[in-house]
């Protein structure tokens, strides 16, 4: 079982190993129609999760902690003037980037005629819903594509167009229960999605567009800008080693069309608020150890001191750079080149590991990349195993999240009731322990001899 493959490359004599001739998959190859149907289902499942706070009305009264359908998206709305037209970055700060706060004041437009505040939330949650519907086919097609192509560098590769592959890789980017029930909290599909795009271009050799999207996604969420370390470590590689690989030119293009678009969209909110701009850097460098992250729980149990944000900034900022070291490691002296996709991973899960706040809807970020990485010299039950714990312990983190957060709704008010700190302990530290896990065995997977099992 694996969720990676290839396609074939047709690489004539004096074709480059990376940029060189390739066939992409044509329409019996790629599964557009089961692929699209998987997402669909995903979105659909995903929004009826939210049922008991969109029709059930727990958003009004409180209950989105007790029924777990809790959204950022519906109080939001009130909270940042959206129903009011407040324009965001120039009349009131907030802490997304540009693009995010970006498509909330454009959905809040959307639905600006309806003549209730009440009516017109709920049609902004509805049309969010539908906007990261749209964003969540996009990941699962390229996802899907990606796996069955069974790469991301550009240039021929050696496998036909694994449709099964891509199937798998797609099904479970869209269907696990995690995906369906993170998909609504917050506006992360628009990054991943743009993310995914990009890599996609990336690999069918449009490497300027690639990295335009992958600077979009940057301006959505910062975490996409991370890929371009696993492919910098590539690039050394094959220089050092003197062995094929990315050159030097396939970082710089797409990391020139990156920041082009970062800042095609950063730059004019910079010059006309500059201040707004700046409160999602301000608010990332100022924020506490929060939800999620191990700095949150050690400091629960008094065993580090949570509340010195320098302390917190300064132990993430140097875990996260000691956790890329090693993958660097990894990229650079294995026996065997790494995937792009497998470095991609492990840096990513690397961020949110060290990073100080974890929220539910981060597993999003890694479900692609997840799928992509699955190894390939492992037994398929190895893979099996460890996604399988992973994912049962995002299904416990995100149930136990909300659990927590009514305790000490529960709490303010002097009743009992909710999950206390020891229990949401367990569920965080198991979705953290299965996230290594999955990291471990993939690199496991880089130092194990032998074919692959592709």
């Amino acid at each position: 079982m694996t969720f990676t493959s290839g396609e074939p490359g047709h690489a004539r004599a004096g074709d480059d190993p990376v940029a060189g001739t390739r066939r992409f998959p044509g329409r019996s190859d790629m599964p557009w129609v089961a692929l699209t149907a998987f997402a669909v289902i995903g979105a659909a499942l995903g929004y009826l999760a939210k049922a008991p706070c969109r029709f059930g009305g727990a958003w009004l009264y409180g209950g989105q902690y007790e029924y777990a359908c809790y959204s950022d998206v519906f109080p939001l709305y009130y909270r940042d003037g959206l129903d009011e037209g407040v324009v965001p970055y120039l009349d009131r700060e907030i802490e997304y980037p540009v693009l995010t706060g970006g498509l909330m004041h454009l959905l809040g437009r959307a639905v600006a005629w309806l003549p209730g505040q009440t009516e017109r939330a709920y049609a902004y949650f509805d049309a969010t819903a539908l906007v990261m519907a749209g964003c969540m086919a996009a990941v699962v097609l390229c996802t899907g594509y990606l796996a069955g192509r069974g790469s991301l560098l550009p240039g021929p590769v050696e496998r036909p167009f694994d449709r099964r592959a891509a199937l798998l890789a797609g099904g479970f980017t869209a269907l696990v229960p995690a995906a369906m029930l993170a998909a609504y909290i917050n506006w992360d599909l628009l990054a991943v999605a743009l993310l995914m795009g990009g890599l996609t271009a990336y690999a069918r050799g449009r490497q300027w567009a690639g990295g335009a999207l992958i600077g979009l996604a940057t301006a959505a969420k910062f975490y996409p800008f991370l890929v371009f370390g696993p492919l910098f470590v590539l690039v050394v590689r094959a220089w050092w080693r003197k062995e094929p690989g990315p050159a030097v030119g396939d970082l710089l293009r797409p990391l020139g069309g990156a920041v082009a678009a970062w800042a095609a969209v950063n730059v004019p909110v910079l010059l006309a608020a500059p201040d707004g701009w700046a409160t999602f850097f301000r608010f990332s460098s100022e924020r506490g150890a929060d939800w999620g992250s191990a700095y949150y729980l050690l400091g629960s149990f008094g065993l580090f001191d949570s509340a010195d944000t320098e302390l917190v900034n300064t132990t993430g900022t140097l875990s996260l750079v000691a956790a890329c070291a090693l993958v660097a490691a990894l990229g650079v002296f294995a026996r065997r080149r790494p995937p792009l996709e497998q470095l991609v991973f492990l840096v990513v899960a690397a961020f949110l590991v060290t990073n100080k706040v974890w929220s539910p809807q981060f597993v999003l970020w890694l479900l692609p990349l997840a799928a992509l990485a699955w190894p390939r010299r492992l037994p398929a039950w190895t893979g099996v195993a460890a996604f399988g714990l992973w994912q049962i312990a995002e299904v416990g983190y995100f149930f136990g999240i909300w659990q927590h957060l009514l305790h000490h709704s529960l709490a303010a008010e002097g009743v009992a009731g909710g999950l206390p700190i020891e229990g949401y302990a367990v569920v965080s530290v198991a979705r953290s322990l299965t996230v290594v896990t999955v990291g471990a065995l993939v690199v496991v997977d880089n130092l194990r001899g032998g074919e692959s099992t592709t």
